[in-house]
């Protein structure tokens, strides 16, 4: 992956956030059971919250807000989860593309003017509550493994 140039490079961090919400769409409607639903039901606020808190940030750099990007790598991220065997496979699975947006997320972080920061380490900490999620459930450690991914939302939805 090329160096981010700023500030073309935060349209990444939105563009994130698009496929963010399209995957756990499209992983709600395959969830295997109640806790599977309410966890990609998480994930998906988390994303629609973020998504929105980024448009006024890309406003103030004239960048666009729609949607128009390419989305289908996300039958493929879905495609993890219907494979894996237990919710522990796919979180392994699936922790290595987490590590690379956080990684790219850290990039634009260290490029960021001052006046940028707040915005930018939120993305920082948002994938690493991604992260955090799919690292705990990897190790089988299923209790409080979506808090961190709750204590990032606004509206946080019900427990199940």
């Amino acid at each position: 992956m090329t160096d981010p140039v700023y500030p073309e490079c935060i349209q990444e961090l939105y563009e994130s956030e698009i496929f963010g919400e399209a995957w756990a769409l499209a992983l709600i409607e395959v969830a295997k059971n109640e806790r599977d639903q309410y966890q990609f039901g998480t994930l998906l606020q988390l994303e629609t919250e973020t998504k929105a808190r980024l448009r006024p940030f890309l406003s103030k750099y004239n960048m666009s807000l729609l949607e128009e990007m390419d989305l289908s790598e996300v039958d493929d991220a879905v495609a993890d989860y219907e494979e894996a065997v237990t919710f522990s496979e796919f979180s392994t699975v699936t922790i290595p593309t987490v590590e690379a947006f956080l990684a790219r997320f850290q990039a634009i972080a260290n490029i960021a003017p001052e006046e940028d920061q707040e915005v930018v380490q939120s993305m920082v900490s948002h994938e690493s509550a991604i992260l955090n999620w799919l690292d705990m459930e990897s190790q089988g450690n299923t209790d409080g493994s979506l808090d961190a991914m709750i204590a990032e939302l606004q509206y946080p939805l019900p427990t199940p």
